[in-house]
Order: C-alpha cells, then sequence, then structure tokens
C-alpha cells in the first residue's frame, strides 16, 4: 500500500499510508484541501489519492483514538515533524529553491559564453600576433607586450570557469532535488553553493588586497618625484 507525505498549509503532519488517509478524510482528521506527496506520483490532493470523497456520516469528533497515528493536527506541530522527519525536503523549501534555479541558470549560461569569447579572443589575439612577427621582425617587441596582454584573456576565462562550474552544478542539483526531495540532494545542492561563495570571497579579498598594495605604492612613487 502506497505511503504519502501530508501537508497542510505547508506544514508536514507525517507519512501515512492510504487506509490512514481515507480514515482521517472520514473522521475530519484530514481535510480535502490538504495535499499527499510520494515520488512516483508527485503532489495530489487527498481525494485524488483515496478516489472518490469518503462519506462523512460516520463523522465523529476528533480525538486522539479516532485520527490516525493519535496525531493532532491542531495542536502546535512538533520539533520532530518541522524537521522533516519524513526525511523529505519541506514544501517551502522547494519553492524557494526553485524559484532561484531559472536565475542561477541563466547566470551560469552568460558566464560560459564569456568564457567562450575571452578564449576566442585570446586565440585571434595570438594567432595575428605570430602573424605580424613572422611579417616584419621589427614588430617582433610590440607583439611580445601584445601576447601578455591576449594571455590575459584566457587567465581571466580559467578564473571564471571554477564558479561558473559550481553554478552550473548547482542548478542541476535543485533539478534533481526537485523529482527526489531527499536531504542528500539538498546538501549536494547547498554544497556546490558553499564552493561558488567561498572561491568568489577568495576572489573578493586578493581583489582588495591588489588595490591597496596598489595605491600604497602609488602613493609612494609620487612622494618620491
Amino acid at each position: 500500500m502506497s505511503v504519502y507525505l501530508v501537508t497542510r498549509e505547508g506544514q508536514e503532519l507525517g507519512t501515512f499510508k492510504t487506509s490512514k488517509i481515507e480514515k482521517g478524510l472520514r473522521t475530519g482528521f484530514f481535510r480535502l484541501s490538504d495535499l499527499g506527496w510520494r515520488e512516483a506520483s508527485g503532489w495530489q490532493g487527498l481525494a485524488e489519492i483515496v478516489g472518490p470523497a469518503p462519506s462523512r456520516a460516520s463523522l465523529m469528533p476528533l480525538t486522539d483514538q479516532n485520527s490516525p497515528d493519535g496525531v493532532n493536527p491542531y495542536a502546535t506541530p512538533s520539533t520532530s515533524v518541522q524537521a522533516g522527519s519524513s526525511g523529505v525536503v519541506p514544501q517551502e523549501a522547494m519553492v524557494a529553491l526553485a524559484h532561484t534555479q531559472g536565475w542561477v541558470r541563466c547566470i551560469s549560461i552568460v558566464l560560459w559564453t564569456a568564457c567562450a569569447l575571452l578564449l576566442l579572443f585570446m586565440a585571434f589575439g595570438i594567432y595575428f600576433i605570430a602573424a605580424a612577427a613572422q611579417t616584419d621582425a621589427k614588430l617582433v617587441e610590440l607583439p611580445i607586450r601584445t601576447l601578455a596582454f591576449t594571455l590575459g584573456y584566457g587567465f581571466v576565462a580559467i578564473v571564471i570557469m571554477y564558479p561558473t562550474l559550481k553554478l552550473s552544478k548547482y542548478a542541476s542539483k535543485i533539478a534533481r532535488l526537485g523529482n527526489s526531495r531527499s536531504f542528500s540532494d539538498l546538501a549536494a545542492a547547498l554544497d556546490e553553493q558553499r564552493r561558488f561563495w567561498k572561491f568568489t570571497g577568495i576572489l573578493m579579498i586578493i581583489h582588495v588586497t591588489l588595490a591597496l598594495l596598489l595605491l600604497i605604492a602609488s602613493f609612494f612613487v609620487t612622494r618620491v618625484h
């Protein structure tokens, strides 16, 4: 018999078998507006899960005795339920992550495109520098200087590749999480996000440090002259 994670207004009530869900609808423990989820079928209304709406002629006062597994839906949710003891990521977290997936994917595509263009500029630059050096030996010194600048395109592309890769993996892990709703996939997605921000933070520290050193150096050079 199938087991479903049942939620009400975004709050998990627990996992129940179909027979428990049907009994809960008859007794009033569950509402027709409640939702059930399982990996094979995704989200469904409880009425859709059990078929035609159960008769409520036998409706009894809601007590711990007639509620499935002795759970009172009107009581303050316990810590175990809030934490997702069923091993399924809460719906609110899924919605929040799903809303970021499109933006993350878009940013990663833009960055991959930038990496490709930078590498292309570097390749064309090297080709034209080599052609110019062969045409006129007097221009050798100029191409050497330009070559260093051209290789800078490749360096920037390589630097951008790592955070771009992390963003791409983050978006892919979110997509997989949408199907599995497992905490292991959630942890994997957040780990990719952590790696992205860690690398970005290191780049920021390096950039600020170099800027300060350049500012200090320019100050002393000005004083000397």
